[in-house]
């Protein structure tokens, strides 16, 4: 195994060539990014990631993440300009290499080609593997397959960190910019909760409309909440229905509509919430990152438990169905299957849902909200960035 001592390392890549990641899974990259930064707090960070994903978030490159730069690639070894990036990235002369577990494009091998000489990984039986010279070593899972928590210890053992990582302080500060102001708080005593009825299109894994009216009516006539319903400028429409319900269910209710925020606008809306209240999507990562607590209500895909130790501010809802696992890539969903044949690709705001969110309850997600509620501190003393 080649060593490289810490005192050396002035440059260190990422390979992150990911294949069709949402925001949320590059906020999560984050942890990756900052323990690397921990372990070499003078060297250069560069995330390498592909073309076409560096221009769809160019937003949270540019500001929300720990890497000091972003190199891209192209989007495989038959393209015209690979032997160029290659050159480029030898020329760096970066003396260790991370490659993300799930990156597509860019292996082990192809930072050897780099002349790398420290490169670390995860050895999952794919090419390049042989030439990890410091493969990670996942500990036991607490549950059935390893989570960000086990992935992150893992990760600081190879780069050498001393001390054990705590799973409740293991994410780090979203890096963003400070608003002009908080966004002004309601006169009512009441909290203020984000509710995101939206997520990423491909996937189906929205509680229904009808339920989300509810539950708000419930916030704004029993709790006197102010709410504040985000989401992406496509899904305006559809929140302005939610308004309008909540409005005539709750009169005199403070509702206001968040769509097209910038990302750094939204993470300021979220840090100045009591609690975020919403489906599986960045969102709740996003929330995670300002510290702002959160009840999540699961869908079909298996994902629940893979944050679950490393977001200490977090509820999840679901019914836990064993059908509930699904986690192939969001480009595949007609390879997927579950036991009530449910569509899983979003159609539209009509449905159809998927059987485990349509009978997944009101008053389950009630008392979490209301748990999370009575056991996380306001945003008013909580710290900004």
């Amino acid at each position: 195994m080649s060593e490289t001592p810490d005192r050396q390392v002035t440059g260190v890549c990422v390979f992150a060539a990911l294949h069709g990641p949402g925001l949320g899974d590059l906020v999560q990259r984050n942890i990756m990014l900052a323990l690397i930064r921990r372990a070499h707090p003078h060297a250069r960070v560069t995330l390498v990631v592909g073309e076409e994903l560096a221009a769809r978030f160019a937003e949270l490159f540019a500001a929300h993440t720990y890497a000091t730069d972003v190199l891209t690639c192209p989007p495989d070894e038959a393209h015209p300009r690979w032997p160029a990036f290659l050159r480029t990235l030898a020329g760096r002369r970066y003396e260790r290499c991370v490659i993300d577990p799930d990156s597509a494009a860019l292996h082990a091998g192809h930072a050897l080609a780099a002349g790398i000489p420290d490169r670390i990984g995860l050895p999952l039986g794919r090419p390049g593997d042989e030439h990890i010279t410091r493969p990670l070593r996942l500990p036991p899972p607490v549950w059935g397959r390893p989570d960000l928590f086990d992935h992150a210890t893992a990760l600081a053992g190879a780069l050498g960190l001393p001390g054990r990582l705590r799973a409740g302080q293991l994410v780090p500060d979203l890096p963003r910019r400070p608003g002009p102001a908080r966004p002004a708080r309601p006169a009512s005593t009441g909290p203020v909760v984000a509710v995101h009825p939206g997520g990423a299109p491909h996937w189906n894994r929205r509680w229904p409309p009808s339920r989300y009216a509810d539950l708000c009516v419930r916030l704004a006539t029993r709790r006197s909440a102010a709410l504040r319903l985000l989401g992406t400028a496509p899904e305006r429409a559809e929140l302005r229905a939610l308004r309008d319900t909540v409005r005539a269910g709750a009169p005199g209710a403070d509702v206001r509509v968040e769509t097209g925020a910038d990302l750094n606008r939204t993470a300021n809306l979220l840090a100045g919430a009591d609690l975020l209240v919403g489906n599986d999507s960045a969102l709740a990562h996003l929330a995670a990152a300002v510290r702002t607590p959160s009840v999540v209500i699961y869908g079909p895909t298996g994902t629940e438990f893979l944050w679950t130790r490393i977001y200490p501010h977090h509820r999840g809802v679901s019914l836990r169905w064993p059908c509930q696992s699904l986690l192939h890539a969001p480009g595949r969903l007609e390879d997927r299957r579950c036991a009530h044949d449910c569509v899983l690709p979003y159609r539209g705001p009509e449905g159809p849902y998927p059987r485990c969110l349509t009978a997944l309850p009101v008053e389950r997600v009630w008392a979490a909200v209301t748990a999370q509620l009575a056991s996380s501190p306001p945003a008013t003393i909580r710290s900004t960035p």
